[in-house]
């Protein structure tokens, strides 16, 4: 995952937030070791429907969905 990519993450596949989260990827911070899990800290765009861009957002991503969820901008 690089900035500039697009996440279409499921509210469980994410942290601080509800509902589905379309992120376009700015930057890519820590990792954390939680019970769960491996989750990452991802700075980015969330995305409308139509793939406009609206506010910014901080969320803490699980690893292991990053793969299923990694999109090409050009796929939104």
């Amino acid at each position: 995952m690089n900035p500039g990519d697009v996440l279409v993450l499921a509210e469980g596949d994410y942290k601080f937030g509800a509902g589905g989260l379309t992120l376009l990827v700015n930057d890519l911070m820590h990792t954390q070791r939680m019970t769960d899990g491996l989750w990452t800290f991802v700075r980015g765009l969330r995305l409308d429907d139509a793939g406009n861009a609206r506010d910014s957002r901080q969320v803490l991503v699980r690893m292991a969905a990053i793969p299923t969820a990694l999109r090409l901008p050009s796929q939104i």
